[in-house]
């Protein structure tokens, strides 16, 4: 069960420090803290604290002393409307430190600022929106012991993941009780862990859904006043192909019992997911009408017929279709009648331009930069870093992303040590350029962002021939690569493991983890048969989006949606233009391990 908790902050001494002739107050950094709070607390203006303390710039840390003068007669002017406070960007400063600075989300910036969207540059004033940071300042926190939780004394040498396995629960799960444990766990430090449910009990749609209904009351804000109503209704495209199901049924032999048309595949296993999550959330107070709809394949006649059904007007919601021309279809009827509209599958973000109530549920490719340069910046910055640009590859833009965006996390970590360049191989039939390029005493960290099957069949099979000589055999070689890869079928998994391939994936679903197997066992109650990952999809978007009609009653255009961690996807939502639609932008981080695929936390 996952229950949010407040974490209260301590109270601050309000002793005065005399420092070179100077009165101070010495303010400790707590979670939650931004400098516009502390610009609150104290009546001592932005700009003041930013010249007292120049890291500030930076972004604060848990921990960080911050020193506040007492200076409390001077003049300095801080220009702001009530909404919005004006920053001057300084040298290195980035979106993210800016961000983390005000304890504000980056895309709020960039609604607010549209023209910083090719970037920020020095002495360039910009807008904070502070209606936020505001709401933060005023809240009341409280510290309270999370019901269905015991606590625990860290002892020397436990790790999060030797508890997880002790108590029987998650990583994750612990972090989520415990505030993230931002700073690691400390000898003799206490901990709530969480008592999880009985993962051999078989559980009802709504007790399933007590895991993370507990947390939608606490997640599901909306700045719009909350009009609930007792019953909303979701329309659902989807191909479900029964003109061609039912042909089959009436030709397929006894031995073919379970057979369906292929194409429907992905259509049922959502709808299933989709409906056992809108039954965990409902209440005898409210309730989902689903309106189904067969689009079949890519039939855009068909699909401006569907649109022109009466009871679509009142739809709180719309999901699908799947096919391009159909979604662009409905997206145009879903602006027009301001419903949101949901697509469960990739679409290029064109359907997002100007369509302010569009969600794309799956991130787009580039989305993968993100996760790639963190980890190099976190764990790699001083290995040999290669990214190899193959000539034919349709993903070669990739490379230029990745590069940018590792140089701008490292001018923005101010390390004065020394760190690597990544290095751009241009590779054709030829792979020695990238034999000559590794190094025998560094971990070879190499991008290859192609989805060339042919390419990357044979340089795996070129790179582990060679680190099976002798000369090689204490070569260390990571790979980054595209998820594409996973659905090769002349690809050995040994390749994955030698070459210690990472890859990044919107959906991931850990079957160890305890609410997973929770799920799994319901799921086969009610339907005889497993859940695929497009089942899971399915509950995870329904349970997201219901769970946000029946807190919110109903998803404007300017909502900013939480931030979810399900069972099988992550979401968090990214404005893509001031009138244009949300993208999600989570991916899971995976690699091989032992040969079982495994997520990084």
């Amino acid at each position: 069960m996952v229950i949010s908790i407040n974490v209260s902050a301590q109270t601050d001494s309000l002793e005065v420090h005399n420092i070179n002739g100077k009165e101070y107050y010495i303010h400790i950094i707590e979670k939650g803290e931004s400098l516009y709070s502390l610009h609150k607390k104290y009546n001592v203006p932005l700009e003041v604290i930013n010249k007292e303390n120049p890291s500030v710039l930076d972004g604060l840390s848990i921990g960080e002393k911050v020193f506040i003068p007492l200076q409390k007669d001077i003049e300095v002017e801080v220009k702001t409307n009530g909404n919005f406070i004006n920053h001057e960007v300084t040298k290195q400063q980035t979106l993210y430190s800016i961000a983390n600075l005000y304890k504000v989300q980056q895309n709020e910036i960039l609604a607010a600022n549209p023209e910083i969207s090719e970037g920020l540059k020095e002495g360039q004033v910009i807008r904070i929106p502070v209606k936020n940071i505001k709401q933060s300042v005023t809240e009341v926190k409280t510290v309270t012991q999370p019901a269905q939780y015991k606590t625990h004394i860290i002892k020397k040498g436990e790790t999060l993941y030797s508890l997880s396995k002790l108590y029987s629960t998650t990583v994750d799960s612990i972090k989520l009780v415990n505030g993230g444990l931002t700073q690691g766990l400390r000898e003799g430090e206490t901990i709530y862990v969480p008592i999880l449910l009985n993962p051999n009990s078989f559980l009802s749609g709504r007790d399933l859904a007590l895991a993370s209904n507990n947390l939608l009351d606490s997640l599901f804000k909306d700045t719009v006043e909350v009009v609930k109503k007792s019953e909303y209704t979701i329309a659902l495209f989807l191909p479900f192909y029964l003109d061609e199901n039912d042909e089959m049924i009436e030709n397929r032999r006894t031995l073919e019992e379970h057979t369906i048309y292929p194409k429907s595949k992905f259509a049922i296993e959502f709808y299933k997911g989709f409906l056992m999550a809108l039954d965990s959330i409902s209440t005898d107070q409210q309730k989902f009408k689903v309106y189904v709809y067969d689009t079949g394949g890519k039939d855009t006649l068909r699909m401006n017929k569907l649109l022109k059904k009466e009871e679509l007007k009142n739809a709180d919601l719309i999901v699908g279709p799947l096919y391009y021309d159909n979604f662009k279809e409905a997206v145009e009827y879903a602006q027009n009648n301001n419903i949101p509209i949901v697509s469960p599958v990739r679409q290029s973000n064109k359907t997002l331009l100007g369509n302010d109530f569009v969600y794309k549920v799956i991130p787009s490719q580039t989305s993968i930069i993100e996760p790639f340069t963190k980890l190099l910046v976190d764990s790699f910055s001083t290995a040999n870093l290669l990214a190899v640009e193959h000539e034919k590859s349709k993903e070669k833009v990739l490379i230029e992303l990745y590069v940018k965006s590792y140089n701008a996390k490292m001018l923005g970590k101010n390390d004065t040590g020394v760190s690597s360049t990544i290095k751009i191989l241009k590779i054709g039939a030829n792979y020695d350029n990238v034999i000559t390029n590794l190094s025998s005493d560094k971990n070879n960290v190499i991008f290859i962002p192609t989805s060339n099957q042919t390419f990357i069949t044979s340089l795996f099979n070129y790179l582990t021939t060679k680190l099976n000589e002798r000369g090689y055999k204490d070569y260390k070689i990571t790979v980054f690569g595209l998820e594409d890869w996973m659905k090769f079928e002349n690809i050995d998994l040994d390749y994955f493991q030698t070459l210690n391939v990472h890859y990044c994936d919107p959906q991931f679903v850990d079957e160890e983890d305890s609410l997973t197997t929770i799920f799994i066992q319901k799921y086969v109650e009610l339907n005889n048969t497993y859940p695929t990952t497009n089942s899971f999809l399915g509950f995870e978007l329904a349970h997201y989006f219901g769970g946000y009609l029946i807190n919110s009653g109903k998803i404007h255009s300017t909502s900013v949606l939480p931030k979810y961690k399900g069972m099988s996807v992550n979401f968090n939502f990214f404005k893509t233009g001031v009138e244009s639609g949300y993208e999600n932008i989570e991916n899971f981080l995976l690699r091989f391990d032992d040969f079982v695929l495994r997520k990084l936390d």
